[in-house]
């Protein structure tokens, strides 16, 4: 069987690949005790050297699953997981890459997971649109919005310290009630490239029209479902094509419906799973 470790936080805040890349598709435990010589365990970015060797010392087969570029922040750690690891999951075709530079393991992707349901579109012509903006702290803080024009735009601020605190209900409430979701980055910082596509798919799961200027592979795929360039221009399009917009983003709920839904996914962690216990196996 193949099993998440999703070890207890203990208060502390539960991160997003518990959530989506474990909880959402597969089974989990809390202790590497649970799992058994015929499992697959996935260990996460939470994990420590201690788990890899207690799975070593039972004859426990895992799979490291790389969702972030934290390296060199993590080299040690990864490179000890990584060389006794059957295989590396990660989320795009960027990270893969760059993993693949760091190992001769096999590495395969499996995208994240939407991880919410789909909701109604609603985008109405205003005086002044209600929009809206969340991630981490890190990236928020590299934004320069003074760069923006948002004099048609009462935006709010959401990340895990502020202005508005971040958690998964507070973000759906607030994308729920916004008419734009402004996602702007840094596509000049290390780790911009290698990010996955949750963030813009999160709104357009929830009906809502995504205006960035990522040049972020795993984005530049949803080009056809938001807007993709310079923001203020993009906001300008969307207030005065409103039937383009609806449009957009009904194809893109289409589009994640088909790809993205935790039972797609799960279907790539079962071929994974198989195709590892063959190699296992042989």
């Amino acid at each position: 069987m193949l099993k998440f470790y999703t070890p207890d936080r203990k208060g502390k805040q539960e991160p997003y690949s518990y959530r989506a890349r474990a909880r959402l598709v597969g089974k989990c435990i809390d202790n590497i005790g649970q799992a058994f010589t015929n499992d697959i365990v996935v260990l996460g970015r939470i994990h420590k050297e201690k788990d890899v060797e207690s799975l070593r010392n039972n004859n426990i087969s895992y799979i490291h699953d790389i969702c972030d570029n934290k390296w060199p922040e993590l080299e040690k750690l990864w490179s000890n997981t990584n060389e006794h690891a059957i295989a590396i999951t990660t989320t795009c075709g960027e990270l893969k890459k760059l993993i693949e530079t760091k190992t001769d393991k096999p590495v395969y992707i499996v995208p994240d997971p939407t991880e919410r349901e789909q909701e109604p579109i609603n985008f109405e012509t205003k005086k002044v649109y209600n929009a809206c903006y969340y991630g981490s702290y890190g990236n928020l803080k590299q934004i320069d919005w003074n760069k923006y024009d948002l004099s048609k735009v009462n935006l709010q601020k959401m990340s895990d310290q502020g202005p508005i605190t971040w958690s998964f209900e507070a973000q759906g409430k607030m994308v729920r009630e916004s008419d734009l979701v402004l996602l702007p980055v840094n596509n000049d910082h290390a780790m911009t490239k290698y990010k996955g596509h949750n963030r813009p798919i999160d709104a357009i799961r929830q009906g809502k029209f995504v205006i960035t200027n990522a040049t972020i592979p795993s984005w530049v795929k949803l080009k056809d479902y938001m807007w993709v360039g310079d923001i203020n221009e993009g906001i300008k399009w969307a207030i005065n094509n409103p039937n383009e917009v609806i449009k957009k983003v009904g194809d893109g709920q289409s589009f994640v419906e088909e790809f993205y839904t935790p039972e797609k996914v799960s279907t790539i962690w079962e071929w994974v799973y198989n195709n590892v216990c063959d190699t296992r196996n042989t």
